[in-house]
């Protein structure tokens, strides 16, 4: 029988109070938009990370996209903690020079990135997670399975890529290139704005007060924005050729309208891992969490449960 995704329940969010270390000093917000209680904000791995847990259950971590700067996990946070809070033990953190985490000067390289989410869910006493990593998160996701294997229950790929792809590649060069020579050419706050809007047509004059929200936070963030660039530039072919040796189970959904990250790079992510399923949805844009989070639900949670099933049920024995 299939899984069938819980409707979205509004309820106060819940900190995960299994934490082993209880002399640790919080830096503790309190988000008085939405309702919720206090969200952690501590040091991880050398730089002031925001982090979220909501419900109880198998813990399921959450990466965000974006190459720095923009909203972190805020949509993630949105889109699945209600829903998925009955369930799992639901993890979220903004990266590094994303969202309400610190722009570290430095730390952006992808094993380091890989780190901050290994130290974060140390820092939780969390042994293993499904692990789902979106866009950007992709890499890291990759990277927690191919390192830490033993800490990934279950891994989940969406609309992302290895960074291996010559042309996508050549592609993020010259977002950077033009970010850096926008600021030489016409300042900072005027190259953030070109990125924005870039990223996001039709920004400035459709949702004008995210617009200046985001450009708030990309002036502030923008040294951590490129050096997040560098460092995903740096990957090449480091995760692509050693794709080969994940063997857990792998849920991989991408959309076939995707103009940011095209479906051929889940097609080959799909080729490469062993074992691995593969979900192309129709019509369907970059940034699969946020405009198709019902469907996406539904995928995942009935990748989830033919999984248990499978290990639940015994394996034959001939007498």
């Amino acid at each position: 029988s299939q899984a069938v995704p819980l409707p979205p329940v509004k309820r106060p969010a819940k900190i995960a109070s299994n934490t082993p270390n209880h002399h640790l000093t919080l830096k503790v917000k309190l988000n008085l938009t939405s309702g919720e209680g206090p969200m952690p904000q501590e040091t991880i791995n050398g730089y002031n990370m925001h982090y979220e847990v909501h419900g109880d259950g198998p813990p399921l971590v959450m990466i965000h996209g974006g190459l720095g700067g923009g909203e972190g996990s805020a949509a993630m946070v949105e889109n699945f903690a209600a829903s998925f809070s009955d369930r799992f033990q639901m993890i979220f953190y903004d990266r590094r020079a994303a969202g309400r985490s610190e722009t570290p000067q430095d730390g952006y390289s992808m094993a380091n990135q890989v780190q901050d989410l290994r130290a974060l869910l140390q820092r939780l006493g969390v042994d293993q997670a499904h692990v789902l990593g979106s866009s950007g998160g992709g890499p890291i996701a990759l990277g927690m399975a191919l390192d830490h294997p033993e800490m990934v229950d279950t891994l989940l790929l969406v609309n992302t890529m290895t960074y291996a792809s010559q042309p996508e590649r050549a592609a993020r060069q010259q977002e950077m290139d033009d970010l850096l020579a926008n600021e030489a050419a016409h300042g900072r706050e005027a190259s953030v704005e070109r990125g924005l809007e870039f990223r996001n047509p039709g920004i400035r004059d459709n949702e004008p007060e995210r617009f200046q929200r985001l450009k708030a936070v990309n002036m502030e963030k923008f040294p951590g924005m490129i050096g997040s660039m560098r460092a995903y530039l740096d990957i090449g072919d480091s995760i692509e050729t050693r794709l080969s040796s994940l063997k857990m189970p792998t849920l991989i959904v991408h959309g076939d309208a995707d103009e940011r990250i095209p479906v051929d790079c889940s097609r080959s992510l799909h080729e490469k891992i062993s074992g691995s399923e593969l979900h192309i949805i129709p019509g369907a844009v970059h940034g699969l969490t946020s405009n198709e989070a019902p469907k996406l639900q539904e995928l995942m949670l009935d990748f989830f449960g033919r999984v248990m099933a499978a290990r639940q049920t015994p394996a034959s024995s001939t007498g």
